[in-house]
Order: structure tokens, then sequence, then C-alpha cells
């Protein structure tokens, strides 16, 4: 079943289906909250995924650095020149130098040349030259990690397993962060969160002649930190990646058959470190879920992010023919909600020596359901129990207990069924005391007892 199916579905079993959008559109965000609680529920098999991330090393650097100033000179900083994927793996990195003896970190903002970068704050030491060093120790996962559920490093033979160590054994252990070698652990990070705009900026309407058609186009606007920095690109190869932030508020402009619309970003300050995209949706093309806008090659073919200086146009092309193609919606690139700008990032002991790859398997956070042909993660055969968990929430808000009793019996039988189907009854090993079950650190025969999965 796809979202067209399931609302049916839905308004079969209610008699009840108005064509109505604002109804169409809460229908669709219960039927999304009920996905995301049974996928959630439990570890399924088929909404698990193993990713290959970039883990980077520490580096040293030769910076030029200016007390109460962000901006950092030096030569020969790794930047990315492409106008389609530009920034740098710099990006988000800590700097650290040492003043007086003590360590000082900075956040890199962005990498603007290969001589210049910024960070997020002044930097507050002697003006001077020093030697920096570059520090990658937060490992960003993909975008729509809910739980991560095991990490392995393909060095060590066959993806050999680290252990999981929480903050609290890490410091019991005073196990350093600074520690360069192979990987024996994993901890869960700080995450990152991703500030949204307001609402759109930089919107203008021009007049490049007939033949546009008739049609409204909703605009959104992203934030977005670190393009090239992430760990993974949670888009496709030949796009930007980076981390976007939620959606901004919408901004509606209605279109004639002459007109069409130009996208240029007002300049930010560099110490934000904040690149600019825009998403379009319309409805006379069909189009419900957000697209990336992209420069049609008036200016620079296919260039979508904008970095903080702005003073640059991306010129779209929102012809209604256009965005009624099979081409455009193939080749278009689909906003991901399941973050809403929170990303989560994992830390690791030791930190390779070496710049490596990691495999990380996750539990998966949905994608959501938005246009008619959209599918659930959920097998095909047990969709409906999406349908019931949804008839649940919609009955009650119209005060009828006892229905709704009814649908959330359906939804427990259909899910017991699925976990008959899906869940099987792994080998588990109990452990006493901590921290890990491979004891790397040194035997503990105190503490609780453990189930591993």
């Amino acid at each position: 079943m796809n979202l067209g199916q399931l609302t049916a579905y839905i308004g079969n079993l209610l008699d009840y289906d108005p064509t109505n959008s604002t109804y169409s559109e809460q229908l669709a965000d219960i039927v999304n909250e009920a996905q995301t609680r049974v996928l959630t529920d439990r570890a399924w098999d088929f909404a698990q995924k193993q990713q290959t991330l970039k883990v980077y090393t520490d580096e040293t650097h030769s910076v030029n650095l200016t007390n109460g100033n962000t901006a950092v000179s030096g030569v020969g900083f790794p930047i990315n020149t492409s106008t389609i994927k530009p920034g740098s793996y710099w990006d988000g990195a800590v700097l650290r130098v040492s003043v007086g003896g003590t360590n000082v970190d900075r956040r890199i903002a962005y990498v603007e040349n290969a001589t210049t970068l910024h960070l997020f704050e002044p930097f507050e030491g002697t003006t001077a030259t020093y030697t920096a060093t570059i520090r990658h120790r937060e490992v960003y996962l993909p975008s729509d990690t809910m739980t991560v559920m095991n990490v392995g490093d393909p060095t060590q033979g066959a993806s050999e397993k680290a252990t999981f160590l929480s903050r609290f054994i890490r410091e019991d252990y005073d196990l350093d962060s600074d520690d360069l070698g192979s990987i024996e652990g994993w901890t869960p990070g700080e995450g990152l969160t991703v500030p949204a705009p307001r609402i759109p900026t930089g919107v203008a309407t021009t007049t490049p002649g007939a033949g546009h058609g008739v049609r409204t186009i909703k605009v959104y606007m992203v934030n977005v930190l670190f393009p090239d920095g992430a760990n993974i690109n949670n888009y496709r190869g030949d796009a930007s990646g980076g981390f976007e932030s939620a959606l901004s508020q919408v901004g509606t402009y209605a279109l004639t058959d002459t007109e069409e619309l130009t996208f240029t970003p007002e300049t930010l300050p560099d110490a934000t470190g904040l690149y600019r995209r825009y998403y379009i949706t319309c409805e006379e093309a069909g189009i419900k879920a957000p697209l990336r806008i992209r420069d049609d090659g008036t200016g620079n073919l296919n260039q979508d992010t904008i970095g903080p200086p702005g003073g640059v146009t991306i010129t779209a092309d929102t012809n209604l023919t256009t965005l009624q193609t099979q081409a455009f919606r193939s080749y278009a690139i689909r906003y991901k909600w399941n973050h809403q700008g929170i990303y989560q990032t994992i830390s690791l002991y030791q930190h390779p020596s070496a710049t490596q790859e990691v495999n990380v398997r996750v539990l998966v956070n949905p994608e959501k359901l938005v246009e008619d042909q959209d599918t659930p993660l959920i097998p095909a055969s047990y969709a409906q129990v999406i349908a019931y968990a949804a008839l649940e929430q919609l009955i009650l808000k119209v005060d009828n207990p006892a229905l709704a009793s009814v649908y959330e019996r359906k939804h427990l039988t259909t899910y017991r069924s699925m976990e008959a189907r899906f869940l099987g009854k792994p080998a588990r090993r109990i452990i006493k005391g901590s921290p890990a079950a491979s004891g790397r650190y040194f035997p503990n025969p105190y503490g609780p007892l453990t189930y591993t999965p």
C-alpha cells in the first residue's frame, strides 16, 4: 500500500473521505506518526541499513590567528572549488592550538578558500603564527539514523565489531579522547542542530516571456552547515550534501504565464558558516514533496548551494510543462524530512590514526510519506498495521472510544503477527560486570548482568 491507498482504505473504513486539502494533510500526518511508532518500537531487520562512513584522522597545519578575530589565514587549506559541491572536509572540525601551555579549541565554521577559513567564535590569545591540530572527533551519522545498532572497523580483517562504551564507562576508565590508534569502542556523541531560517529571502520574480504556464509556487529555504564536511553525503553523489535545517515558513508566489523566479541569498557573517538552499512545491504540477531548486544553466548549471557571502543568483526553471515531466521528477532532489535539522554523532575510541572508513548499522527513522505514490517502509503484506494505528487516533478525535478500541485490537493483532514473522530470537550472551564483553580493559566481576543482542 502507498500513501494514497492507505488514506483511501482509512476513508472507506470510516465512510468519510472529504476532498479537503487541510483534512488530507492532517490525515497524512497521522499516517506518518503511525508509521514512525510502528517502525521504531522494535529493531526490525527491514528497517535497518548499513552505511560506510569516512572518518578523518588528526592533521597539523600552520595558521595565522588574530586576537578577537574569527578569520584564520594560512596556505593550502583543503577546499572543493566546485560550484555544485562546495565546501571543505575541514568544515565542522575543531582547530586546536596551544596558548601558553593551554589548549584552545575553536570549531571551524567554513573554509572560504585555500588561504582563509572562519571560526564560529573569535580567537582569544596572542596574535601569532601557530601550529594547529585539526581534530575530527565527531563522526556524523546518516540523517535518517534513529538508533545505532553496530559499529565495525573494516580495516581489521572482516570488519571487527567495536564495543559500545557509555559516557560513564569512558569517564570511569579515563579513556582519553586524544588517543589515536585502532578502533576499540564507540560512544554516543553530542549531536548537531542546524537553525532554520524564518522565511525564504532573496526570491524575486522576473519576466522572461510567455510559455511558462499559470502556476503557484511555494518556496521554502533551508540553512546548511558543512556541505562537504559530513562523514557521508545524505543525498546522491552528484549533489551537494551537508547538514540541512528544517524548512522555513512557506513563501507563496502566484506566477503568470510570463513570469519566472530567481533566488539570490543575502550576505551573512562569515562566522555563521551557513550556506543556503531552496525547495519548492507546486499543486498545479502535483508536487507535494519539496524539491530542490537548481540553476538551469543561465548562471552555473545545477548549482544549488550558496555560501555565507551570497551574491550568487540561481535562475530556476519552474515552467509548468517542465515540472510535470517524469524526467524532472526523476532527477529532482527531494528534501529529507526525517532529521528536522538534528543530527546524531558518535565518537570512537581510539580515534583512527589514519583516515579510514567505518561500517555503521543503524535503525532508520522512516522517510515522511507526502506524495500519494510514496510507500511505507513496512512490508506490503503488513502495511494495514499503519492504517489501524492511524484509525485509533482518528476515531478518538471524534470521541468514539469504543470503536477506537476495536481498531486498537486490530492494530495489536497485526503487529504481533508481524513480530512473529520478522523478529527472530537471536542468541544472547549474559555478561557480568562492565564495561565490555571482550574484557579489553580489565575484568570486572562486579556489577549488573547485561544481556547482549
